[in-house]
């Protein structure tokens, strides 16, 4: 006899919970439901070239492409599974918003985050600490025992030389391979208390492309920097590259590949693809040991391989091996809905009421019925496809179980499943998006939530202001936005004194259209004092000062000043570079942030509209639900940068949005 609490805990769980509300997915996951079956050439193929990199001590580059949805994220993420604990160190890289010329350094920066955890103290759990410890293993040949650090120290030095002989014509960074054994010594000693760890936490931001003050550079045993008063940092994509080269080095001490998975870079502007592809051919032509995936639609690679947005040799590196994945046929789709099915019913099965039914119908409680409406005419579908339909199925068998309550609906179950023909929809279109839009909001949530999933990174909290503001000035006048600037400044050259210029329309004294007012945001993350004095001396000393002046800062890092730095900002206080705000994010805050401008683009979202014919939404169709739902004017960062009166002005009906325009 079931116990009568088990038959209302499954009605509670099928009533709160659709199994198939994620229909992508948002980086890998222990949690994630897989199904073997679906794309497992493609799969095998990437398991079988990582191995490959590793036994011959070479680079490999794949491409992972087809149509939108049609699974490339859920084979990444089926790989991240099987790379841990043993079989590969695996780097999954995702939405990289940096300006172009910045981007090794972001890349850089979302690496060391990943392999740190986003930790900034307590390093001894982190990947990166068991990385360079495999190394230390390797060079004291494992010989078991109680060493010196002096002797370790040795023995590693005579590792890397080894390393650099084998490295020939290559260069190699030995300076890197300092950081990473400070890091280590600081992170073990601070595990047994015998320090702070403070130099730990320096090594990791000099690891990240970080700026160092001499004191803490001379602290790792680095040279000062080649003028005075900068501060010493990794300067140009050689060094970045080195850092790279290194941890696909240590991986191999740990008898593992190095796994580098880049997705839905399609997302990406074409200069920013191709800064990307150029600096990715250099590493695979230097590393070794190392898997780079890059995955994305096929028709937009295509079409940047056939503009000369990627340079032939850069293709041909990073897509050394193609890996085309096709719709799946109605057995497969099947497969990759019951998967979920059997995860969400499990435990459930001993309840006497629900088995019999499971058993009669294995797709229970979507129903044959289910399939024969979706699946039975089809010859291919998409992954997404597929599972946007169980969603909508799922969703009917919610409302009838709200309607009718729990045995009720449970009764009626088998007769009401062998009549197909039930229409799914008579919801308004705008309702149907806006919902649709916050289920994505909320899985991207959850992918940002993750540990290290979100740097400390200037230029890329700067690019996603950068498109939020574009969406905002494309809005017609909703805003008062008229234009935005995203400044950068030539090679070898210093940052220009703000990274946003953005020129806003606000009221007047009197009547009329109002005026133009100019603001300059400068966004700092920097954690070394010079680096922040020399961003805020650039701003005092700006030829033509704004209106107004945002700073945007990390709460995690705050703004680190010295003296010079304080009265620079005592400068800025006071009015020398325009009326000056400043706006310190937490981290919930950027998240957001991130959230709206990646939901805004194209291929992220799907609805079925009308019912039972499932599409993309329209760039446009998501930004427009974000003015809908008031989405911009949340954040606390836009509002001050849109200006106060912003928050007063009303949400322009879905009519008065351009449908369009670029995201």
């Amino acid at each position: 006899m079931t116990e009568p609490a088990r038959l209302p805990a499954f009605f509670d769980r099928v009533g709160a919970v659709n199994p198939f509300l994620d229909n992508r997915i948002n980086g890998p996951s222990p949690a994630d439901v897989d199904a073997p079956g679906v794309h497992h050439a493609a799969f095998a193929r990437l398991t079988e070239l990582a191995v490959e990199a590793h036994a011959a001590g070479r680079a490999v580059g794949a491409v992972l492409w087809g149509e939108a949805g049609i699974g490339k994220s859920h084979v990444l993420s089926r790989l991240g599974r099987w790379a841990e604990p043993d079989n590969a160190c695996f780097v999954y890289l995702h939405n990289l918003q940096a300006a172009p010329q910045q981007l090794p350094r972001s890349l850089l920066n979302a690496v060391v985050s990943l392999l740190t955890l986003g930790r900034r103290d307590r390093f001894h759990a982190a990947p990166l600490f068991k990385l360079v410890h495999a190394a230390l293993l390797e060079a004291t040949q494992r010989a078991e025992g109680t060493y010196a650090w002096s002797e370790i120290e040795s023995a590693y030095h005579a590792l890397v030389d080894r390393w650099a002989q084998q490295a020939g014509a290559a260069t190699l960074d030995r300076t890197v391979y300092d950081v990473l054994f400070a890091f280590y010594r600081s992170a073990q000693r601070s595990a047994k208390g015998k320090e702070d760890g403070g130099a730990a936490a320096l090594a990791v931001r000099g690891l990240s492309g970080g700026g160092l003050a001499a004191e803490e550079a001379r602290l790792l045993g680095l040279p000062p920097a080649r003028h005075r008063e900068d501060a010493v940092a990794l300067e140009d994509a050689q060094q970045i590259k080195q850092v790279l080269v290194a941890l696909t080095r240590l991986a191999d001490c740990q008898g593992r590949p190095f796994v580098l998975a880049f997705d839905q870079v399609d997302n990406l502007d074409a200069e920013q693809f191709g800064a990307l592809a150029r600096f990715l051919e250099a590493l695979l032509d230097s590393a070794a040991n190392l898997l780079v995936v890059t995955t994305g639609i096929q028709a937009t690679l295509m079409h940047w391989r056939e503009e000369g947005v990627v340079q032939k040799s850069a293709w041909d590196r990073l897509a050394q091996f193609e890996l085309l994945l096709q719709r799946l046929n109605s057995a497969q789709a099947e497969q990759l809905v019951r998967g979920r099915l059997d995860d969400f019913l499990a435990p459930f099965g001993a309840v006497e009421e629900v088995a019999p039914l499971r058993q009669a119908d294995d797709l229970f409680p979507l129903g044959r019925a289910w399939h024969e409406r979706f699946l039975r005419d089809k010859i291919d579908v998409r992954s997404r496809d597929v599972l946007n339909w169980a969603r909508e199925g799922w969703r009917q068998e919610q409302l009838q179980l709200r309607e009718k309550g729990g045995p009720a609906w449970l009764e009626g179950w088998a007769e009401r499943r062998s009549r197909p023909g039930t229409e799914i929809g008579g919801e308004e279109d705008q309702v149907v998006i806006d919902r649709a839009v916050e289920e994505a909001l909320a899985r991207k949530r959850v992918e940002l939530e993750a540990p290290g999933a979100l740097p400390v990174d200037a230029d890329r909290l700067a690019g996603v202001l950068y498109r939020l503001l574009r969406q905002c000035d494309q809005a017609g006048h909703l805003y008062g936005v008229l234009d935005v600037e995203r400044l950068s400044a030539p090679d070898n050259a210093p940052p220009p004194p703000y990274n946003l210029s953005v020129t806003l329309q606000v009221a007047g004294e009197g009547p009329g259209p109002g005026v133009e007012q100019h603001l300059g945001a400068l966004v700092l993350t920097q954690e070394s004092r010079i680096s922040v004095t020399n961003y805020l001396r650039r701003a005092c000393e700006a030829a033509q000062p704004p209106d107004r002046f945002v700073l945007v800062t990390d709460e995690r890092v705050g703004l680190r000043l010295g003296e010079k730095g304080r009265e620079y900002l005592e400068e800025l206080r006071h009015g020398k570079a325009g009326r000056f705000q400043r706006v310190e994010l937490k981290v919930a805050e950027m998240i957001e942030l991130e959230c709206l401008q990646e939901v805004g683009k194209a291929g992220d979202v799907f609805v079925e509209l009308p019912p039972g014919q499932t599409r993309a939404l329209r760039p446009g169709e998501a930004i427009a639900s974000h003015h809908r739902r008031g989405r911009y004017l949340a954040s606390r960062a836009l509002r001050e940068l849109l200006g106060v009166g912003a928050a007063q002005k009303p949400v322009a009906e879905p009519e008065a949005v351009a449908p369009g325009g670029e995201v």
